[in-house]
C-alpha cells in the first residue's frame, strides 16, 4: 500500500514538473515570454555549435506554409500550418510571389510620380560614387524618416536600374490583379494587352507566372520530442492564403486548438482526431488562439470568442479589426478582467463574457501585449507610441505611464516583463527598460526584427539576423552581457519554444531541436 501511494505521488509530481516545463501556446505557459521550466540552461554555447537533438521531416513555410511557431506539451511538439502545394493547371494567377519577383512595392501616387520622373530624367552618365551621392540627395529631399527606413533601399535599386527598371505604373496595375486568376494563358495575354503594359513587363510576367495553381490543406503536425518523428498529422481541406496564415497552436487540457486558412480546429491531443471546427470571420489569420476556461479568444478579422466544448461562436466584436496580434487577458488589482487586443486602429479592452468594448487607447499593430499586475506593455508602430507602458486605472481606460518611440522597419516583436523590467528584442536593437519609470537601462544594436524572445533560467534567448543565429543574453538590468551566439538555421519570422532545457526552432523546411542543458 505504501509503495502504491509512493508511485502515485511520483507520477503526480512528474506530471506537475512536465506541465511546468511545457511551452503549450504562443509566448509560453503564461503567455508572456517567460519560461517556467526549471531545467538549467548552460551559461554559454559550445564552441562546436548547438547540440542538435533531431530534425523533422519536410514542413513548408513562407508562401507555402506561413511563419507559425512551434509549441511543446509533454513530450510532443506541435505545429499548425496551412500546407500549400502547386498542381498543374490551365489557370494563371498573379500572387505575392510573382510581385516579389517583379520587385514591386506599394507607394502613394504622389511619391510614385516623383520617383518615375526622377528615374526617367536622371543623368544616364551617373556612375559609382556620383550615382550613390545623387540617390542619397534625392531620398533625403523626398522621403520622410519613416519612408527612408522602409523604402530607401528599394528606391535606390530602381534608380540604379535607371531606364531598365520596370515602369512603376504598370507594376501597380499588375498588383491590383492579385487574387483574381485568369482561366488560361490566352486570357492573361489578352488582359496584359488591354492594360497597355510595356513589352518588358509582359515578358517578365510570362516568365514569372507559373503554369500551376496553389492548393492548400489545413494541417497540424505532432512530433515526438525525443526523436522528431511524426506521431500524427491532421489534415483538412483548406484554401490558399499564402504566408498570411502564420498562427501558433495552443495545447490545453488534452486538446489542440489550431487556426487554419478558414477555420478554427479543435483536435484530440492524443491522436489528432477532430473534435469540432468553426468558420472564422476572415481568411488567413496570423493571430494565435488564447484558451481560458471554457472560451477560445482570437483575432481573425474581428475579435471572436468560441465555446471550447462545441466550437460555437459565443460573441463577435466587429469594431475590433485585426488578424495578426494575439489576444491577452489582463486582471488589474483595481479593476475587472479585460481581454486586450492590439487591433488595426488601436489597443482595445473587451469584456471577456460578451465582447463589449470597454475602452480604447493608442496602439495597434502586430505585436502581442504583455501584462504584469497593474501594468500593460505594448509595442506599436503608431506615431509616438513605440514601446509603451500603460498603468491600470479604476473604472476607466489605462493611463500612459511612459513611451519610447523610434523609427524602424518592423514593430512586430513582443516585449517581456521580468522582475520589474521590460525587455524588447525588435526594431533593430535589444533594450532593457525600467517598468516603473521608463528609463532605458541599456540598449544594444542587433539585427532582431519580427521574432519574439523568451527568458529561461535568468537568460534571454532570441533569434537574430533573420533567424540564422540564436543569441543568449543575461537577463540583467544593470548591463548588456552576451553569453553566447550560435548558428541556429531558423526563420527570423518565427519564435522558438523551450521545454526541459531543449529548444525547438522552425527552419524554412523543418523543425529543429537543440539541447541547451549544460554537459553533465
Amino acid at each position: 500500500m505504501i509503495q502504491t501511494r509512493a508511485c502515485c505521488f511520483l507520477l503526480l509530481l512528474a506530471a506537475v514538473v512536465e506541465t511546468r516545463a511545457d511551452w503549450p501556446q504562443w509566448r509560453g505557459p503564461t503567455r508572456d515570454g517567460v519560461s517556467t521550466d526549471t531545467s538549467p540552461v548552460a551559461s554559454s554555447f559550445p564552441e562546436a555549435g548547438l547540440k542538435k537533438v533531431w530534425e523533422s521531416d519536410f514542413i513548408p513555410s513562407d508562401h507555402y506554409g506561413g511563419h507559425g511557431s512551434p509549441v511543446i506539451a509533454g513530450e510532443r511538439a506541435f505545429l499548425s500550418v496551412v500546407w500549400h502545394e502547386r498542381v498543374a493547371s490551365e489557370e494563371r494567377e498573379i500572387d505575392t510571389e510573382v510581385m516579389q519577383q517583379l520587385n514591386h512595392r506599394g507607394v502613394s501616387p504622389e511619391l510614385g510620380k516623383k520617383m518615375e520622373e526622377a528615374r526617367l530624367t536622371m543623368n544616364a552618365r551617373l556612375r559609382g560614387d556620383k550615382l550613390e551621392e545623387w540617390i542619397t540627395a534625392w531620398t533625403d529631399a523626398n522621403l520622410s524618416d519613416k519612408e527612408k527606413v522602409s523604402l530607401a533601399s528599394w528606391v535606390a535599386s530602381r534608380f540604379r536600374a535607371g531606364r531598365t527598371a520596370l515602369p512603376l505604373g504598370d507594376l501597380d496595375k499588375v498588383s491590383k490583379r492579385q487574387g483574381k486568376p485568369f482561366p488560361n494563358l490566352a486570357a492573361m495575354k489578352e488582359w496584359m494587352a488591354s492594360e497597355n503594359l510595356s513589352a518588358e513587363v509582359q515578358e517578365k510576367l510570362l516568365s514569372s507566372v507559373p503554369n500551376t495553381m496553389k492548393v492548400a490543406k489545413d494541417a497540424v503536425v505532432c512530433l515526438d520530442m525525443a526523436t522528431g518523428k511524426q506521431v500524427w498529422k491532421f489534415e483538412a481541406q483548406g484554401k490558399p492564403t499564402g504566408r498570411k496564415s502564420s498562427s501558433t497552436a495552443a495545447v490545453v487540457d488534452g486538446r489542440v486548438y489550431a487556426v487554419g486558412s478558414t477555420h478554427l480546429y479543435c483536435l484530440d491531443e492524443k491522436d489528432g482526431a477532430l473534435k469540432w471546427k468553426t468558420a472564422l470571420p476572415s481568411e488567413g489569420a496570423a493571430a494565435s488562439p488564447l484558451v481560458v476556461g471554457n472560451r477560445v479568444y482570437l483575432a481573425a478579422g474581428s475579435a471572436v470568442a468560441v465555446d471550447v466544448s462545441d466550437g460555437k461562436v459565443v460573441w463577435e466584436q466587429k469594431k475590433v479589426r485585426g488578424d495578426t496580434s494575439s489576444a491577452q487577458l489582463w486582471k488589474p488589482s483595481n479593476g475587472e478582467e479585460v481581454l486586450v487586443v492590439n487591433g488595426n486602429g488601436g489597443l482595445f479592452g473587451l469584456r471577456p463574457n460578451d465582447g463589449e468594448v470597454v475602452w480604447t487607447v493608442e496602439g495597434g499593430g502586430q505585436s502581442t501585449p504583455v501584462t504584469d499586475g497593474d501594468w500593460l506593455v505594448i509595442y506599436s508602430g503608431s506615431k509616438d507610441v513605440g514601446l509603451r507602458a500603460y498603468k491600470a486605472k479604476a473604472g476607466g481606460a489605462p493611463e500612459v505611464a511612459w513611451s519610447n518611440f523610434w523609427i524602424t522597419l518592423r514593430y512586430s516583436g513582443s516585449p517581456i516583463i521580468h522582475e520589474g523590467h521590460v525587455y524588447l528584442c525588435c526594431g533593430g536593437k535589444h533594450q532593457c527598460v525600467d517598468l516603473e519609470t521608463g528609463k532605458v537601462n541599456w540598449t544594444e544594436t542587433v539585427n532582431s526584427t519580427i521574432t519574439s524572445p523568451l527568458i529561461v533560467d535568468g537568460k534571454l534567448l532570441v533569434l537574430e539576423n533573420n533567424g540564422t543565429h540564436l543569441r543568449m543574453v543575461k537577463a540583467d538590468p544593470t548591463s548588456y552581457l552576451q553569453l553566447g551566439r550560435a548558428k541556429a538555421d531558423a526563420m527570423g519570422c518565427t519564435s522558438p519554444a523551450l521545454s526541459n532545457g531543449r529548444i525547438v526552432v522552425r527552419n524554412k523546411e523543418k523543425l529543429i531541436c537543440y539541447d541547451l542543458r549544460p554537459d553533465k
